[in-house]
């Protein structure tokens, strides 16, 4: 017979990697550190393809794509951060307009964008973007405005 024991004192192996990612970023190790944060994200990507509708597995690999982005910012390499903080903001958006995408991830991708949609702002305003990213993220902003219920 098969039990399934779980040991939530444990940390998980994605929690252990983004703890060692940050404990390098910490001391400045960059390689080590993103090492890490790379290795998280794998783990947490794969993990969230068998449980969609897990937010806390979405919210960890949003987190660590930002500490990539962050990681990579404070290196110098904007660009390298840009593509970090733009992968998870993407990937919601596409998952929101999939066509095959169930209604409930639409739902969650929807309220991600609430997470992702911030740090992309306040990284455009830090470093230059492109004239596309920069266009995309005023139509995202009127798309947000035009969507705000006005509560009285």
């Amino acid at each position: 017979m098969l039990t399934n024991i779980e040991h939530i004192s444990e940390p998980l192996l994605w929690q252990r990697l983004l703890n060692f990612g940050n404990e390098c970023y910490q001391q400045k190790n960059w390689l080590q550190a993103e090492y890490y944060y790379k290795e998280a994200e794998s783990q947490l990507d794969y993990l969230w393809s068998l449980e969609p509708t897990n937010v806390n597995l979405l919210m960890a690999w949003i987190c660590t794509l930002h500490n990539l982005s962050t990681l990579f910012e404070q290196q110098g390499d904007k660009q390298i951060g840009l593509h970090y903080i733009l992968s998870a903001h993407h990937r919601m958006i596409h998952l929101t307009q999939g066509v095959e995408t169930a209604e409930d991830v639409k739902l969650i991708a929807i309220n991600a964008l609430k997470i992702t949609f911030p740090p992309l702002l306040a990284f455009s305003r830090r470093n230059p973007i492109c004239e596309d990213c920069e266009q995309s993220i005023k139509a995202f902003q009127q798309q947000i405005k035009q969507h705000e219920t006005v509560l009285h």
